[in-house]
C-alpha cells in the first residue's frame, strides 16, 4: 500500500445466532461511506456492547491506519436505518502505535477493546467521553518476528467465561498467512497474552493476484466459527480492489483450556460475500452481529471507507 499508514481496528460478537454460514446471497447490498479520502478508511472494527442492533442498526468502533500526527485514529460509528452514519472522531491516549490494523472488544468487559499494531504490539484501550485511553503497557504478540505483518484479531470466551485471542498475519500471494491462538487475560487496566497453544497456516483462493492478504481481518463467532476477510491492493491508492469472505474453519477447546485450530484447506473454500475489481470494494474491517447479520468496512484508500450491513444466512 502507497500511503503512509496508522491505527486501530475492530470487533467482538457478543451472543450471536450460531449456524452454518451459506454462500453468497444475491441481494444487493446498500454501501454507507464512513471516510471520504485516504486517511478515512476502515482498517478494523468492533461492536460496541449493550448498544441497540438490529436491521440496518448498530453502534461500532473503528480503526483508521493512519500515521501522521494529527491524523485519526479511532472513531465510533452510529448506524441507523435510513439515515447517515455519525461518525464521531475519539482522541487516542497514551503510547501512540504505528499503523493499527485491528480492534476487537473485550467480552464482559463494556467499553474496553484490544487494538493490534501492524507490526504486532496489542494496546488495550478503554473509550469514554470520546477518548480512547490506553490502559497499561502495550504487549507484543507471542512469536511476532521482523518483517511480520498483522491485519487481525479476535477474542473468544468460552461457555465457563474463559478468554482465548485468535491472530494472524496477513500473509502475501503464495505466501500463506500464519493464524496462532492462546488464552488470554484481560483486568481493568491489565492484557496478558499466553504462549502460542497452536498455529495454522491459511491460503484464500480468492483473491487470487495483484498483492493478495489472505487474512485482512478475522473474528470467532459463539460457535467458534472462524471468520475471515481476504483482500487485494495492487498497491495502487486508486484501485481497483476486490476482496472476500469466508467461513475459515472452527477454534475448539480443547479440555476447557487449551485452544485448537482446524482451518480449512484452500480448495474447500468458498466465499460468503465476494467483491470482483468491478465492485472495487477491499474488506479490512468484519464484524459479526446477533440476528445472522454482519458488517464488512473498507479501506478503499483514496476513496475513503465505507461499511455495509449483509447477512450470514
Amino acid at each position: 500500500m502507497i500511503k503512509s499508514k496508522l491505527i486501530v481496528s475492530t470487533a467482538a460478537f457478543g451472543a450471536l445466532v450460531a449456524t452454518a454460514l451459506p454462500a453468497q446471497a444475491a441481494q444487493k447490498l446498500e454501501w454507507q461511506r464512513v471516510g471520504t479520502d485516504i486517511t478515512g478508511g476502515v482498517s478494523g472494527m468492533a461492536l460496541v456492547a449493550g448498544a441497540p442492533v438490529g436491521r440496518g442498526r448498530a453502534d461500532v468502533v473503528i480503526v483508521r491506519d493512519n500515521k501522521a500526527d494529527g491524523q485519526n485514529r479511532i472513531s465510533t460509528v452510529r448506524l441507523r436505518p435510513g439515515k447517515a452514519p455519525v461518525v464521531t472522531p475519539l482522541t487516542w491516549k497514551g503510547t501512540l502505535p504505528k499503523d493499527v490494523e485491528a480492534i476487537d472488544a473485550v467480552p464482559g468487559r463494556k467499553n474496553h477493546y484490544i487494538a493490534l499494531a501492524s507490526e504486532g504490539t496489542a494496546y488495550h484501550v478503554a473509550i469514554a467521553g470520546g477518548t480512547a485511553t490506553v490502559q497499561g503497557a502495550p504487549v507484543a504478540l507471542p512469536d511476532r518476528k521482523s518483517g511480520d505483518n498483522y491485519e487481525s484479531f479476535a477474542l473468544y470466551r468460552n461457555s465457563v467465561g474463559k478468554l482465548f485471542a485468535v491472530w494472524a498475519t496477513r500473509g502475501k500471494n503464495a505466501e500463506k498467512a500464519v493464524v496462532r491462538t492462546a488464552t488470554a487475560k484481560v483486568g481493568k487496566t491489565s492484557l496478558s497474552i499466553g504462549k502460542t497453544a497452536d498455529t495454522d497456516k491459511f491460503a484464500v483462493p480468492f483473491p487470487s493476484a495483484n498483492e493478495v492478504r489472505h487474512v485482512s481481518d478475522l473474528k470467532v463467532l459463539s460457535d467458534g466459527t472462524v471468520l475471515v476477510s481476504s483482500a487485494q491492493d495492487p498497491n495502487d491508492d486508486n484501485g481497483p480492489f476486490s476482496s472476500a469472505v469466508y467461513n475459515a474453519g472452527k477454534l475448539t477447546i480443547k479440555g476447557g483450556r487449551t485452544p485448537v485450530l482446524h482451518l480449512k484447506k484452500t480448495a474447500s473454500l468458498k466465499p460468503l460475500r465476494k467483491f470482483t475489481k468491478k465492485d472495487d470494494r477491499k474488506v479490512e474491517g468484519i464484524v459479526a452481529l446477533p440476528g445472522g447479520q454482519a458488517i464488512w468496512g473498507t479501506d478503499d484508500e483514496n476513496l475513503g471507507g465505507s461499511v455495509t450491513f449483509d447477512k450470514l444466512h
